[in-house]
């Protein structure tokens, strides 16, 4: 695979990546209490600033240690194998998004609406450190922790972003690859940053991101699927055929 290829499914990774909601509605909940207890605007910019920033270094921080781990036990980046683990993690995932991403509340809950799913003490974890957050390290961590909250829907185009990116012939191309998908990935908080900066309404954004929901997560689970199909045409039919014949 080319080194254009590789960039390629590093930026659809990265998308893929920045459709997932959970961030994005730890952001918005992170706003909306600062906004509640009559915060400055100028602590609200504070608080989703280090939010994002959290969730940036994140995310280059795990593709960075998986790619450390992965060379560590020497994994083979072009073994059939890992390819077809990999395959069958994307499609995987990509139905189970489509299936199951959000979940309507149990009769007996609290919470109104649907709901992400994801284990309810770490949906509960998130809520409590988002209404309690003071300050920007504890805006920071949070961001941290909402990217660690949804690694069981991205780590399989993670990781195929990481094995393909260990491809590239040189140390700088693999830091153009790290930065393309971490800046995608990252790139819908900074969005929100800057018109929440900007003085836009929490409410506006919120009521867009309802709207609009079922849409992305259709999006998110599609493009896990054109992934897959991408990475089985590139890699391992060629292997395949080379069998066969």
């Amino acid at each position: 695979m080319d080194i254009w290829t590789i960039f390629a499914v590093l930026v659809l990774a990265g998308l893929i990546h920045a459709s997932f909601h959970l961030s994005v509605s730890v952001l918005t909940l992170l706003s909306g209490h600062t906004l509640s207890r009559e915060r400055s605007h100028l602590k609200l910019v504070k608080l989703t600033t280090a939010f994002t920033m959290g969730a940036g270094f994140t995310n280059i921080l795990l593709f960075c240690s998986i790619a450390f781990i992965l060379q560590l036990f020497n994994v083979d980046p072009s073994s059939p194998i890992i390819w077809t683990i990999i395959l069958g993690l994307l499609v995987g995932t990509g139905v189970a998004v489509w299936l199951f991403y959000y979940k309507k509340p149990s009769k007996n809950s609290k919470v109104e609406g649907t709901q992400i799913w994801i284990p309810r003490d770490m949906a509960k974890f998130l809520n409590e450190r988002a209404r309690k957050a003071h300050h920007s390290a504890e805006a920071f961590s949070l961001g941290s922790a909402s990217i660690i909250s949804e690694l069981i829907f991205i780590l399989a185009p993670l990781i195929a972003a990481i094995i393909l990116s260990l491809q590239l012939p040189t140390s700088s191309l693999q830091l153009i690859g790290i930065l393309i998908y971490g800046s995608i990935a990252t790139f819908p908080l900074v969005i929100i940053t800057i018109l929440v900066s900007g003085g836009k309404s929490i409410a506006q954004i919120q009521l867009w991101r309802e709207r609009n929901k079922y849409f992305l997560q259709l999006t998110s689970a599609i493009s896990l699927l054109i992934m897959a199909i991408f990475l089985y045409a590139h890699i391992l039919s060629p292997v395949i055929a080379g069998v066969q014949l």
